[in-house]
C-alpha cells in the first residue's frame, strides 16, 4: 500500500463475506479504502492469464464507470492497473470505501430501487460505449442448455436425490416449451452480470452504490434488469409490483425500454441461473444452502409463474 500509492495503513478490519476471497476495510493516513485479496483457489490468476486479463478489464471499465459518475466505487491505478501484485505473488485490488449496508433480498424500498434502477441504466448507458466482443459471454441456445442439464440430471440421479430429480423435470418441460426466437430481438452489450442485493449498497432512503463487478462480461444488459428486480422486489413469493416499476422508471431515465422486454428479461435469466442452482450439489451443501436457497426460490417463483410473466411484468 505505502509502495504503490502512498498511504500508510493504520487499522485493517477483516470483511468475511464473499466466498475464499478476503476483504480489508483499512485506515489509512489518505482515508479509508477497500482491498480485495483474489484468492488462488477461486480464480487461479497465475495460471489462466485470460481470466487475469479479464478481470483486469472488468476494474479498467469499474474505473471509468465511476469517472462517469455511476455510482460505484472507484479503483486506484498503479502504473496503469488495476490489479496489484504483491511481492510473494498475491493478486490484490484497492478502491474507495462505501459507507453503506446491504439488505435482505425482497427487502428494498421504492426509492431504493428507482435510485438503482437509475444507476443501472447509466451504466449501461456508458458501457455502450466499449467495444464489443465477436461474441457474448453466453448465448440463448437450447441444445447447449440440455447438455448442461443432463449433467445435473446423472448426478442427481447418482445420488438418488428425487427432490432435484423433481426440479429438472420440471426445468426440462419449461425450456422444452420455450420459443427460442424470442431472444433475436435481444442486444448484447456489457453487464455487471452479478446485480443482486449483496453486490448493492444503501442508505435508507436510497442507493450509495454497485459493488462488486469482477463478473461483468459481454452479454445481455437486459439480463441485469431482470436480476436486480428478481432480488429487490420479490418477498415472500410475491412480486412488488410498486418496487418493481420504481426501477423501470429509474432504469428508463438513461435507457428506453419496451414493456415487454421485462418478460423476455426473466426467462433469458432462468435459462441462465436454473443450470446453476436447481441441482444436487446446491441442495446438499448445508454451508452455501441460506445463501443460495434464495436463488432456488426465485428460479422455482419465475416457472410458477411461467404463463402469467407478460402480465406480471408489463411495468
Amino acid at each position: 500500500m505505502r509502495a504503490c500509492f502512498g498511504a500508510t495503513v493504520r487499522t485493517a478490519v477483516l470483511n468475511d463475506q464473499g466466498w475464499l476471497n478476503l476483504k480489508w476495510r483499512m485506515e489509512t493516513d489518505n482515508g479509508l479504502v477497500f482491498v480485495k485479496y483474489y484468492h488462488p483457489d477461486r480464480y487461479k490468476l497465475h495460471v489462466n492469464s485470460r481470466r487475469r486479463k479479464a478481470l483486469e478489464h472488468a476494474l479498467q471499465l469499474q474505473h471509468g464507470l465511476s469517472s462517469a459518475g455511476v455510482p460505484c466505487p472507484d479503483i486506484f491505478l498503479f502504473n496503469g492497473q488495476c490489479m496489484q501484485e504483491t511481492p510473494s505473488g498475491l493478486c490484490y485490488a484497492v478502491s474507495d470505501w462505501l459507507d453503506g449496508r446491504t439488505v435482505e433480498a425482497g427487502s428494498m424500498n421504492e426509492n431504493q430501487m428507482y435510485e438503482l434502477g437509475m444507476a443501472t441504466g447509466h451504466m449501461h448507458k456508458w458501457l455502450q460505449r466499449i467495444a464489443p466482443l465477436d461474441r457474448p459471454a453466453w448465448v440463448p441456445d437450447k441444445e447447449a442448455y440440455m447438455k448442461e442439464w443432463q449433467e445435473n440430471w446423472e448426478k442427481a440421479q447418482e445420488a438418488e436425490d428425487h427432490l432435484v430429480i423433481g426440479w429438472l423435470e420440471r426445468s426440462r418441460s419449461i425450456v422444452d416449451s420455450l420459443d427460442f426466437t424470442m431472444f433475436a430481438a435481444s442486444p448484447t452489450g456489457w453487464l455487471h452480470w452479478d446485480l443482486w442485493v449483496d453486490n448493492v449498497l444503501l442508505h435508507e432512503s436510497g442507493l450509495v452504490g454497485i459493488v462488486d463487478f469482477d463478473r461483468m462480461a459481454m452479454g445481455y444488459p437486459e439480463v441485469d434488469v431482470a436480476r436486480a428486480i428478481l432480488s429487490g422486489a420479490l418477498r415472500d413469493g410475491k412480486l412488488c409490483s410498486a418496487t418493481a416499476a420504481a426501477f423501470m422508471n429509474g432504469y428508463r431515465q438513461y435507457v428506453q425500454l419496451d414493456q415487454s422486454v421485462l418478460d423476455r428479461a426473466m426467462r433469458m435469466l432462468y435459462l441462465i441461473e436454473s443450470i446453476w442452482w436447481l441441482r444436487t450439489e446446491v441442495r446438499v451443501e448445508s454451508g452455501l444452502r441460506g445463501l443460495l436457497g434464495r436463488f432456488v426460490e426465485e428460479m422455482h417463483w419465475i416457472e410458477d409463474h411461467w404463463k402469467v410473466l407478460p402480465e406480471l411484468l408489463r411495468l
